[in-house]
């Protein structure tokens, strides 16, 4: 019984230690974008941020449209001031994301610009 009890727990400890760091960047002409995000078993947190390079504090976009994935995960917003945008992801039971994988981000600007880049692991 003691042994069942012993092997029960080490499993138990041992599959709680399964969590993941992942880290993607990337970068276009205007923008710089980055994801990080903790990963366990099929549950993914994760935070977006992206920074116009040209900017400050000061920036302002009339209109700013972040796609990624092709809709995946998508912020839109008007009358946006400073030049760092942040975008959280949360998921649980779902296809987390693979070391491996690029995430495809498209950003929209003042409706007049737009420019797509790759965040990926480097």
């Amino acid at each position: 019984m003691n042994k069942l009890f012993i092997a029960v727990l080490l499993l138990g400890l041992l599959s709680g230690c399964t969590s993941q760091f992942i880290t993607f960047s990337g970068e276009s002409k205007s923008w710089t974008g980055k994801y990080t995000a903790t990963i366990d078993g099929n549950e993914e947190h994760g935070s977006y941020e992206f920074h116009f390079k040209d900017g400050n504090e000061n920036t302002q976009f009339e209109v700013l449209d972040i796609n990624i994935n092709n809709g995946k995960s998508t912020k839109s917003e008007e009358n946006v001031k400073g030049a760092t945008m942040t975008l959280s992801s949360n998921c649980r039971g779902c296809s987390v994301t693979g070391k491996g994988e690029k995430q495809k981000v498209t950003i929209k600007w003042d409706d007049k610009k737009e420019e797509t880049f790759y965040l990926q692991k480097k």
